[in-house]
């Protein structure tokens, strides 16, 4: 075990380049909403007792967070429990500190996975009406946002869709490849005979 049992809820995301932190969401601090957290691990069994809180806002939850590949920066979105359908990318330093808001915050935006490189972001989003996958070139020297999101997937239609309870669903990214859950569905008419029989 990591953490103390109790009341506390925590959700693991990711673990640090050198294997000694175990980066998460905690609803410790603030109470009610959770925060971007490190637990060490030479910590463990009470890892919380030397938690570090790297980002955390009380109106906003805070989720889905990864390391970048250089271990830099921390990716995560922030959603206020009052806006429902509203999600927002942002970027911190590892260290913590100032949060850098790289999607618009006009949309839902949700599990954003780096690419190996560190040099581009990608998320969902419903900017279009159905859940596609974007991209957004990112400078790791700055921690900024390049140009505007790029559309990766094309799925406009109940046919073949991205999951829409993206709650449940994930999303991984290799050098050339992505990986995501796709629903297909699809319909017809039947006509039943001899029912009477």
């Amino acid at each position: 075990m990591l953490t103390s049992a109790g009341t506390a809820s925590e959700v693991p995301w990711d673990w640090s380049a050198d294997g000694k932190w175990v980066l998460a969401g905690s609803d410790r601090q603030p109470p009610g909403r959770r925060s971007i957290c490190l637990f060490p691990i030479a910590a463990a069994p009470h890892a919380e007792t030397q938690m570090r809180v790297i980002a955390s806002d009380s109106e906003r939850n805070l989720y889905q967070a990864r390391f970048s590949p250089d271990n830099r920066w921390i990716s995560f979105c922030a959603a206020r429990a009052l806006e429902a359908g509203i999600s927002t990318v942002y970027v911190v330093p590892t260290a913590g500190g100032e949060w850098k808001r790289i999607s618009e915050g006009k949309y839902f935006d949700d599990k954003p996975r780096w690419s190996p490189d560190g040099r581009t972001l990608y998320f969902i989003s419903n900017r279009t009406g159905f859940f596609n996958v974007w991209g957004l070139r990112f400078d790791p020297a700055s921690g900024q946002a390049i140009g505007d999101p790029f559309r990766v997937t094309a799925f406009q239609n109940p046919g073949q869709m991205i999951l829409p309870d993206v709650g449940t669903m994930e999303m991984a990214l290799a050098a050339d490849k992505l990986i995501l859950p796709i629903t297909e569905v699809s319909g017809g008419i039947w006509i039943l005979e001899n029912l009477g029989r």
